[in-house]
Parts: structure tokens; C-alpha cells; sequence
């Protein structure tokens, strides 16, 4: 099976990557670039920054405390900005995959979301379709929604996040959690997942529809959570007032025959 993935490749979302990878090893990763942003920002833009890069920085050192890094055999840089351009869109059809994969990556045109012959599926970090969008992991921690804590594969569409389910991972609970080990043990349920979808499709050879997503939901835009927020559960962790209750794990596909609830 020819599978193609768009990923930042970034810490968390490399946990999802190297399930594929150990069994996939030929799968082709295109890995956006960004230019260098130069533009001013005020205090609150620099202090969000500091936020977001003390959150991945932390997490980065807890997954990759030794020198071991996973290998991408072939990895291909892609300015962001081409990707969803003819040239983008050629490139692609050339690369004629059966499965396009998408773990933090750009929204699609849907010329693009049919070049697959299979199919093509988002790994998001978020029950869809209550939360979609960004930091979806982090709006159930604020409002204390605890049974939406978990992520999604669904199938892409022009939509953002909107596409019919493919499962639903709920990560194991405890009062010690914080947003970073939920990060974690989201990503290791989501890559387990997919790599199990991934062989169902290489049996059926055909796309599995998945079930129909009913609600609207909500959209979280970047720009949702505030410093202010952010800070709220910092806070909130630290004076351990989370108050997380205790949950097993849970595994909900919908690319079997039937659906499956499977828990730990």
C-alpha cells in the first residue's frame, strides 16, 4: 500500500508518525516549511509564545530524553504555502497514493483530499464533532468535560474536522494528568488505531465510509485560547484542583463490520 502523510513532525505528533513508520517503513512523509516570520509582535503575542514553546518544550523533553530519533526514510520538506498549488497538487498525483494521512497539517483542497485511491484520513487531537478545530484537548481540560477527553480519525472532507468517524480513542484518566501527559497518551492510543486501520483497508481494498458525523459542534480557532485561559489551567493544575477523575482506557472504531468498544 502506497501511503502518503503531511505532518509538522512535531514531538507530539511523532508518536502517532513512528507506529506508522516501524510498520510502514516506505511511507512517504512531506513535511511543511515555514518561511521566517518576522512580524512585530505585541506583548501578549510574545508572552503566548513563551506559553506555547514552554508547553512543547516540555513535552519534547519528557519523549526524547535520549539521543534516539525516529528515522523518516523518506522525508520531503514542502513550503506550506505550495502545498495546496498546482505544483502541490501535481506533485502529489505523482506520488499516487492509496492512503493520504494528515497529523498537523494544513487544511486541503479537496482536489487533493481525492488523489487517493482509498482514502484520505485526519488524526485529530479532539472528539469531533463537540471539538474541533485547535486545542482540543485543551478545551475539555478548561471546562472540565472529561468525557470528551480523547481524539478522532475521520476521513477528510472540506470541512474542518468535519468528515465522517473513523474511531474515537479515550485515554486512560487519573488525577495526576496534566494537558502534557494527556498529549501523550492520546498520541500512543491514535497511532495504535490507525495502524490497525490501516491493515482493515489493506484487506478490504476499498474506502470504509465510517459513520456520519450529526452535530455542527465547535470550531476553536487559534486565536480562542487566550493567554488568560492558558494560564487559568496552569494555575489550576498546579494547585492540583483539576480534579480528573479516574477512567479507563477506551477504543471506539467504526471500520469493522461493526463498531467496536474496546477497553483496556
Amino acid at each position: 500500500m502506497k501511503i502518503v502523510i503531511i505532518s509538522e513532525c512535531k514531538a507530539r505528533e511523532m508518536l502517532v508518525l513512528e507506529k506508522i513508520l516501524l510498520q510502514y517503513p516506505r511511507a512517504v512523509v512531506i513535511q511543511p516549511t515555514f518561511s521566517n516570520n518576522n512580524k512585530k509582535r505585541n506583548w501578549k503575542g510574545i508572552l503566548k509564545r513563551i506559553l506555547v514553546k514552554a508547553r512543547y518544550g516540555k513535552l519534547k523533553r519528557i519523549l526524547y530524553s535520549s539521543e534516539k530519533n525516529t528515522e523518516i526514510v523518506n522525508r520531503v520538506p514542502f513550503d506550506v504555502k505550495q502545498i495546496n498549488s498546482t505544483e502541490g497538487i501535481n506533485f502529489l498525483k505523482r506520488l499516487s497514493p492509496d492512503l493520504l494521512i494528515t497529523c498537523r497539517a494544513p487544511l486541503l483542497k479537496e482536489e487533493i483530499i481525492n488523489i487517493p485511491s482509498m482514502a484520505a484520513v485526519n488524526v485529530h487531537y479532539g472528539i469531533s464533532p463537540k471539538y474541533r478545530g485547535n486545542d482540543t484537548l485543551f478545551w475539555p481540560l478548561l471546562f472540565k468535560d472529561f468525557d470528551y477527553i480523547g481524539g478522532c480519525l475521520h476521513l477528510l472532507n472540506k470541512g474542518v474536522d468535519t468528515g465522517n468517524i473513523l474511531a474515537e480513542v479515550y485515554p486512560a484518566l487519573n488525577k495526576e494528568d496534566t494537558e502534557t501527559s494527556i498529549d501523550i497518551k492520546t498520541s500512543e492510543l491514535l497511532g495504535e488505531t490507525l495502524v490497525k486501520y490501516i491493515r482493515k483497508l489493506e484487506i478490504s481494498r476499498r474506502t470504509i465510509p465510517g459513520i456520519k458525523q450529526l452535530d455542527k459542534g465547535k470550531n476553536y480557532r487559534k486565536n480562542d485560547r487566550t493567554i488568560r485561559k492558558s494560564l487559568r489551567l496552569i494555575f489550576r493544575e498546579i494547585a492540583g484542583k483539576q480534579q480528573i477523575p479516574n477512567r479507563p482506557e477506551k477504543v471506539v472504531t467504526h471500520f469493522e463490520e461493526e463498531s467496536i468498544s474496546i477497553f483496556a
